[in-house]
């Protein structure tokens, strides 16, 4: 079950990446998993007097919000493989109605329709982050990194100081993971330039097989 848990934790990561290149290059500049640098874009959009970047940051805030909140409530109380594959299968569904809709809307979507896709992907994003909770795998949310990265200087100077040179397993996962989201918007970001595949094929990929772990 460890052995799973871990391997959800990588494609779930992976899956981040992805989607914050795909929301910013093809949606305005909107950035749909962190929300710390959505809010700071959002003033920078406001300040620009940029109304359509502004409108789809605050759109992704409130999807992600709705998608974090709704999550939780969803799987209070249950076992943690339980909620788990609830919470991938609603971010699978989400991601399937993203990408629908954008094909449907034309890409890059634009104006209602291209709102429409920041807030499924949001709602995905909200779901991904409380799976992050129930993973419970060091501390690391799968949709934020800088706490993660933040974890892994301070731990890795600490064992410096020590000379303590083997590195601690919750360490090495934190790595992992964040090797994994650079990985997958390194991904995205050839896709988008490249125009190679649609991009969206490549989150959806990574929480269908992290939900196929899971069954």
């Amino acid at each position: 079950m460890r052995r799973a848990l871990e391997w959800v934790l990588g494609l779930t990561s992976f899956a981040a990446g992805t989607v914050d290149v795909i929301s910013f290059a093809k949606l305005g500049g909107v950035l749909t998993s962190a929300m710390t640098g959505n809010i700071a874009l959002l003033g920078l959009y406001i300040g620009r007097n940029e109304a359509a970047s502004a409108l789809g940051s605050v759109v992704a805030l409130v999807a992600f919000i709705i998608g974090t909140g709704a999550a939780a409530w969803a799987v209070r109380g249950r076992a943690q493989g339980n909620a788990l594959r609830r919470l991938l299968a609603a971010e699978l569904v989400l991601l399937l109605a993203g990408t629908a809709l954008w094909l449907a809307a034309g890409r890059p979507a634009s104006g209602v329709s291209g709102d429409g896709v920041i807030a499924l992907l949001a709602l995905a994003m909200g779901a991904q982050i409380i799976a992050g909770r129930q993973l419970n795998l060091s501390g690391i949310p799968t949709v934020v990194f800088t706490s993660t990265l933040t974890n892994i200087v301070v731990t890795l100077t600490d064992a410096f100081a020590r000379k303590a040179w083997k590195m601690p397993p919750d360490v090495l996962r934190q790595c992992v993971a964040l090797v994994l989201y650079f990985a997958g918007a390194l991904a995205a970001g050839v896709c988008v330039y490249t125009g190679a595949l649609v991009p969206m094929v490549l989150p959806i990929a990574a929480v269908g097989l992290a939900l196929a772990l899971m069954l």
